[in-house]
């Protein structure tokens, strides 16, 4: 199947200006991507947001016009390096309605600046909070889901798998689950595309450094499967021109052989980063509520 016609565009347009895996200066990179994706058209706000410091961390808290007590934590994407709260307001704010719950998106700290384990830190640090009932909103603390988007789907799911069966739900949007290991997918859908595995290679870099990357609170894949075991029920998006594709497979599968309840949405037309584009990509927005179907039972 080809790439979707209107993926197709963006990532002529994004794909095509950049070369090479070696961006330079991470400043000069972070304000790009914030130029170019104010420059997408914006889609309709059905929630109300306000900033608020959850265990000392910076969150845009979007709530919907009737929440039912339940909450999601998000993390955006960006490898670690790019993106915040605001900037991934289209999802989350679609997300917030769809669930009808309130959505925590982190403002964690970016690297290299911070590098591993300070945005893990901060993803843990505003969960636990939340699960322990410090938010200053009105929830309930046993409702409470992670979700995030490739660098931020990592976080998610190393986060489910520290906090465990306090959770009700991951949602873990193309996830990169292993930094350690350069999978099939990587290989066969190495250059060309909105992410390329060079880029993904830098972006680990700029997280981890000179570290372990074997580490599970970077690569959760590489968890004891009893630490899996515990973790909250999963739903997966996956992208196929994508070289994290076997990343959210891969992960998937653990997840599923440790016994946690797993539903995968292949998106076998799409690429790295389409979620977020609802405004451009009709196809995202009908993931984004096919995910939101799909973790509302457990939420």
């Amino acid at each position: 199947m080809p790439l979707d016609p209107f993926a197709q565009q963006i990532n002529d347009l994004v794909a095509g200006a950049r070369s090479g895996g070696d961006p330079g200066d991470p400043a000069v990179l972070r304000q790009q991507w914030r130029d170019m994706l104010l420059l997408l058209p914006t889609t309709t706000r059905q929630c109300t947001s306000a900033t608020q410091l959850i265990a000392g961390v910076p969150c845009l808290v979007v709530a919907p016009p009737a929440p039912s007590g339940a909450v999601l934590v998000w993390f955006h994407g960006g490898g670690w390096v790019l993106g915040a709260p605001e900037l991934s307001i289209a999802e989350v704010d679609q997300l917030a309605a769809d669930l009808q719950c309130h959505v925590v998106s982190v403002d964690y700290r970016l690297a290299p600046e911070h590098r591993f384990p300070a945005a893990y830190d901060d993803a843990v640090a505003v969960t636990t909070a939340l699960v322990s009932g410090e938010g200053r909103f009105t929830y309930d603390r046993g409702r409470v889901g992670v979700g995030g988007d490739s660098a931020g789907g990592n976080l998610a799911a190393a986060v489910a798998q520290h906090v465990g069966h306090q959770l009700r739900a991951q949602l873990l949007v193309y996830p990169a689950t292993d930094l350690a290991r350069q999978s099939p997918a990587a290989v066969e859908y190495a250059g060309g595309y909105l992410l390329s595995s060079p880029m993904m290679s830098w972006f680990a870099h700029q997280y981890v450094g000179n570290g372990d990357d074997t580490d599970p609170r970077c690569s959760p894949l590489r968890a004891d499967r009893s630490v899996l075991a515990s973790c909250p029920p999963a739903h997966v998006v996956v992208a196929e021109f994508d070289p994290l594709r076997d990343d959210g497979f891969d992960y998937a599968h653990a997840l599923r052989d440790a016994g946690v309840p797993v539903t995968i949405d292949h998106r076998e037309d799409m690429m790295h980063g389409f979620f977020g584009l609802a405004a451009v990509v009709p196809a995202a927005a009908d993931a984004v509520r096919a995910a939101a179907v799909a973790i509302a039972p457990f939420l």
